[in-house]
C-alpha cells in the first residue's frame, strides 16, 4: 500500500490498528521507505485517532458492503475540491466495519463484482485523484 500511495504522489500514509506481521516486519519497512522518499508515516491506535488528530475536511470510507457504488473519476474530481481527505481503506482480512463506515461517507468502485483488496481498491480510487490534483497544481 504504501509504495502506491507514495508513488502517486501522495505523502502522508496513516496506519491504524496494526498487529502481527505487519506491525513486527510492515511498519519498519514503510517507515523506511516514507524516511527515503521525504514522505510521513504515522502508526495510531484507532481510526477515530486519525480522524481526531488530522481534522480533515472529508472522511471517505472504503466498503463494499456499506459503500454507495462510485464511478472513481467522478468521485476525484469531486474529491479535488477539497483543503484535505482522509480515505481509510479496510485491512487484509477485513473491511471497514458498520462503526468505521459512520465516521465519513462509505463508498466502493462502481463494478466491482467481490471485494477487492485494499491495494487493488486504493489503486482505483487514488490513481484519478492524483492524476486531478497533478493537473491542478501544474
Amino acid at each position: 500500500m504504501a509504495k502506491l500511495v507514495y508513488g502517486l504522489g501522495f505523502t502522508h500514509l496513516v496506519a491504524t490498528k496494526v498487529y502481527g506481521a505487519a506491525a513486527s516486519s510492515g511498519v519498519p519497512e514503510v517507515t523506511r521507505l516514507a524516511l527515503r522518499l521525504g514522505r510521513s508515516f504515522s502508526v495510531l491506535p484507532s481510526v477515530k485517532d486519525a480522524i481526531e488528530l488530522l481534522s480533515p475536511d472529508k472522511v471517505v470510507v472504503v466498503s463494499r458492503e456499506y459503500g454507495e457504488p462510485t464511478d472513481p473519476w467522478r468521485y476525484a474530481e469531486k474529491l479535488a475540491g477539497q483543503q484535505s481527505v482522509l480515505i481509510i481503506f479496510g485491512g487484509i482480512d477485513a473491511a471497514p466495519g458498520k462503526d468505521v463506515v459512520g465516521l465519513g461517507e462509505p463508498v466502493y468502485p462502481v463494478g466491482a463484482e467481490t471485494r477487492l483488496t485494499p491495494v487493488a481498491e486504493a489503486a482505483l480510487l487514488l490513481y484519478p485523484l492524483s492524476r486531478i490534483l497533478s493537473q491542478e497544481t501544474s
